[in-house]
């Protein structure tokens, strides 16, 4: 009886041990996912910053307003 009820505890235990690890590998995959989005948008801001910063720099002209 009571290697029975030893076996069932150790069965539930595992299952949670497992479900909390499936949670903690989806949170990182999530933040993971999140940081490659910023990073990517990250360096276009600074891929176009730097053209403009080129673009000025070699005085190409750009249209004005009036």
């Amino acid at each position: 009886m009571y290697s029975t009820w030893l076996a069932e505890n150790t069965g539930r235990k595992n299952y949670a041990k497992h479900r909390h690890l499936r949670t903690i590998t989806l949170l990182c995959q999530a933040i993971s996912s999140q940081l490659r989005h910023v990073l990517t948008i990250g360096k276009k801001l600074v891929k176009q910053h730097y053209l403009l910063h080129m673009s000025s720099q070699y005085g190409e002209r750009r249209p004005t307003n009036g």
